[in-house]
This record gives C-alpha cells, structure tokens and sequence, in this order.
C-alpha cells in the first residue's frame, strides 16, 4: 500500500456477528491504523459505570441501538485526535442519517467503504454459541472454537459467561434492526467506486485475505 491510505477511513459495514471486529483489529495492526470499533467504546463505558455506559446498558440488552447523537459525539472525538494515519470505522455508520454526518465529520480524509456478508443463520449459530472469559476477555464458540473443558477457559480456568446481547431473541431482534437500518446505509453506498463487497462466510483466514485484498484495491 502506498502513501495515499494517509487520512483514510475505512467504514467496514455488515451484520452483527458478521466478524468485522475480529477482522478489523487485524487489519488495524497490519496497517498501522485506529481500529475504532462503536460496540467496544460503549461496552467498555457499561463495564466502567460511567454516565453514559448507565444510559446504554438497557438498550444494548433490549437489542436496540443506541442514538445518533451519542454515537456521533463518539466518532466525532476519536477522529479529532487519530494519531495514525487512519482508522476503520467498525459499527458505524449504521442508518442514513448516519452515513449522512460522516460525509461532513470526515473532513478531508479519504473514505473507502467495504461490506461483509453472511448468511443470517450462519450469524445465529455464531451469537448464540458465543462464550467469553471474565477475567482474560478470551472468546469461544460451544459450534466452532469451544474450550478444552466444557464451559471453562483454557488459560483461566475461570467458567465462561455469555453475553446478554447473544441471546437468540436478542440476537435475531438486532438482525431485524440490521435489515431496516443498515441494509439501506449498504445501498448508499453500493454505486460508488470505493465501495466493494466481501464474502464473510468461510474461516477467519480466508475472510481476511478477501477483506484485505479488497481494501489494497481501494486504497492503492
């Protein structure tokens, strides 16, 4: 990649449980950018009992998602003080309305856009399996990746513990959001020449080498 990724954004769309975390951070790291991640700033205010992480524990519980204001109070912060050269955009924008203030907050940096897909109950098989360590942050899944010991972690031996949000109900209820809020932010952006749609479906590895030629594409 050449010097033009300096003042990038990267907004990297696509359903919960999809993998762009895991596939952001990576590709943060091997692109020396921000890896800005909306979900993670949030849980981590909850984790903290901040005032803000009080105002968004029952709507991340319920499956809903959190307003536009705060959230663009959020983006809006970190991009004022990036010091990398960019920053991949994970969790937002998630609606039009959205879409329509990152045009404005990015200012001068350029933005390339990239979508993952999955088949939705792919997703449901991923949520709802999900586990994580309490006192390492260590993830599992019972389907794809379980731990050694049933419901125990490898490194802790601490007993897992499952997100509220990885509930089924809770779960498809956020792919229902999805499908009504985010589907149209895709549509947004789909006719434009640094938009380009990747295949989510498949091991970690494979993902990421599509994800990864995609973004080479678009910022070169």
């Amino acid at each position: 990649m050449n010097q033009e990724r300096k003042g990038s954004i990267l907004v990297l769309l696509g359903p919960p449980g999809g993998g762009k975390g895991t596939q952001a951070a990576r590709l943060a790291k091997d692109l020396g950018w921000v890896h800005l991640s909306t979900g993670d700033v949030l849980r981590e205010e909850v984790r903290r009992g901040t005032e803000l992480g009080r105002q968004v524990r029952q709507i991340m519980e319920t499956g809903e998602l959190v307003s536009d204001d705060i959230l663009g109070r959020i983006v809006l912060d970190r991009l004022a003080h990036l010091d990398k050269p960019g920053c991949i955009l994970d969790g937002y924008p998630r609606n039009l309305d959205q879409a329509q203030f990152l045009e404005k907050a990015k200012g001068d940096r350029r933005l390339v856009v990239v979508s993952v897909e999955v088949p939705e109950e792919t997703i449901v098989k991923r949520l709802t399996g999900r586990r994580f360590c309490p006192r390492c942050g260590t993830v599992y899944n019972v389907c794809f990746s379980p731990p050694q010991v049933q419901d125990f972690c490898d490194q802790c031996g601490v007993r897992l513990e499952r997100r509220e949000d990885d509930r089924e109900d809770v779960v498809r209820e956020r792919l229902r959001v999805y499908r009504e809020s985010t589907l149209p932010v895709v549509q947004f952006y789909a006719d434009r020449p640094y938009f380009r749609r990747v295949d989510g479906d498949g091991n970690p590895e494979e993902v990421y080498g599509r994800l990864k030629e995609a973004v080479e594409t678009l910022v070169q």
